[in-house]
């Protein structure tokens, strides 16, 4: 078990920082996986939620500092091309201008938004100890969140199929019964048949 948990664990924080950098690996799937997994007690639920929020702000952070350090240059690498192309860059620009620090938190909760703004932030040189404030502060919503969707929906799976089983049940022994029935009709028609009186001759 505890090898099971250990592994389990650290898929779910390798997914969470290879989508931080670009692979097609959605945050929200190894969320909601993870609470399927405490869900089914193959994890420890305080060390699975430690994991998903280091995992979470760490990929990031990855993003963050990435484009900070490049700076407007980061426009001419793929990686940043796909997330920030021309026409929604301009927005974010705008956008990051107004809100700064409450755009990162906003952008958190939006999964085809998140890196965009992320990388926006680092690109637009916002403080670290700000982005990390209004990331972390985000976080702390959206992550228990959808980890408690994931454990939900697995609760509710093991529900459903818990009363398709009892419904099969139920159906077996309807055709059972009704087998059954047909059976002692039949034997009752055969009975009732032979003990029926012999119609007499005519002379």
């Amino acid at each position: 078990m505890s090898a099971l948990l250990g592994g389990s664990l650290v898929l779910v924080f390798v997914w969470l920082l290879a989508g931080s950098i670009g692979a097609p690996l959605p945050e929200d799937a190894a969320l909601l996986g993870t609470g399927v997994l405490i869900h089914r007690d193959l994890v420890e639920p305080v060390l699975a939620m430690v994991v998903v929020f280091v995992g979470v702000l760490g990929g990031d952070a990855i993003l963050f500092f990435t484009a900070r350090r490049l700076g407007p240059a980061a426009y001419q690498r793929k990686l940043f091309q796909k997330i920030l192309p021309p026409e929604r860059r301009a927005r974010l620009e705008h956008a990051f201008e107004r809100h700064g620090g409450k755009l990162v938190f906003a952008g958190r909760h939006v999964a085809g938004l998140r890196a965009a703004v992320f990388a926006m932030a680092g690109i637009n040189g916002m403080r670290p100890r700000r982005f990390l404030f209004w990331d972390a502060l985000a976080a702390c919503i959206t992550v228990p969140l959808t980890v408690a969707v994931g454990y939900a929906g697995s609760a509710h799976v093991d529900r459903v199929r818990a009363g398709v089983a009892r419904f099969e049940h139920y159906v077996l022994a309807v055709v059972v019964i009704a087998l059954l029935g047909l059976w002692s009709w039949h034997h009752v028609r055969l009975l009732h048949g032979d003990r029926a009186p012999s119609t007499p001759a005519h002379a």
